[in-house]
């Protein structure tokens, strides 16, 4: 974001966050796909998400498995599904953080979160 006056900045980097989480919803209509896609309801609900204010992020199953030993709750990556993740993410990273959980195409979990936690960006750790 070159060259932004400094009264734009803020309002840029909302349009540059809910822009990525629109790609990330839009690359779930095109392409090759290795699992089921999200229905367009769910994008839909997904798109009002973003709306709202939350960001658009993803999570492997393998990620969520290693959450879940620290907070002691039970996952199944063999067998992941939406609501495992989002009871262990809801407890690892708070209720008020996670927004909503479904998997994407290619079987990682695309979640919906709040912008920001405690007035600091929230993105999950790697």
């Amino acid at each position: 974001m070159t060259n932004t006056p400094a009264a734009y900045k803020g309002c840029c980097n909302t349009f540059a966050r809910k822009i990525q989480s629109f790609k990330k919803l839009f690359d779930q209509t095109k392409g090759a796909a290795k699992c089921t896609r999200p229905s367009p309801t769910t994008l839909n609900t997904f798109a009002n998400w973003i709306n709202k204010g939350a960001v658009v992020q993803m999570v492997t199953p393998t990620q969520v498995a290693r959450w879940a030993k620290t907070c002691n709750k039970n996952f199944n990556v063999r067998t992941p599904t939406p609501n495992a993740c989002k009871t262990v993410l809801c407890a690892k990273f708070g209720k008020t953080t996670i927004k909503a959980v479904c998997r994407s195409k290619t079987g990682s979990f695309m979640v919906a979160t709040s912008p920001t936690v405690s007035g600091r960006s929230f993105c999950f750790p790697k």
